[in-house]
């Protein structure tokens, strides 16, 4: 499960070098193992920030920028072909809930 995760990631663009992928990584993990995770501010961003010391905040702002630079420097086609249907029209990317609960369904589908 965990080498299908960051295959999935790395697939997608995202940069293993950020501190927001290795939080996606922990959050799909936990999604797919049958962990709770939402609310993601309550739940699973509070279990990561215990888990390295960091506040939610922190925690949430790194998930976004991860996404973000995927975005800028990932595969287009595949991120709109993957996530076309949850993209916020402002931001040009989708919510990190969305994300994150499309990410864990795609990793359970393949």
């Amino acid at each position: 499960m965990e080498k299908k995760v960051k295959e999935y990631l790395l697939s997608l663009g995202f940069l293993p070098n950020k501190c927001g992928y290795h939080y996606l990584y922990d959050i799909i993990c936990d999604g797919l193992s049958g962990e709770e995770l939402l609310p993601l501010k309550f739940v699973a961003y509070s279990r990561l920030a215990k888990k390295y010391n960091k506040s939610v905040d922190s925690i949430e702002k790194d998930v976004q920028n991860a996404i973000g630079s995927a975005w800028l420097v990932g595969d287009v086609d595949r991120l709109y072909g993957e996530f076309g249907e949850t993209i916020d029209m402002k931001k040009g990317k989708p919510s990190n809930k969305h994300f994150i609960l499309t990410a864990i369904e795609s990793c359970r589908s393949v």
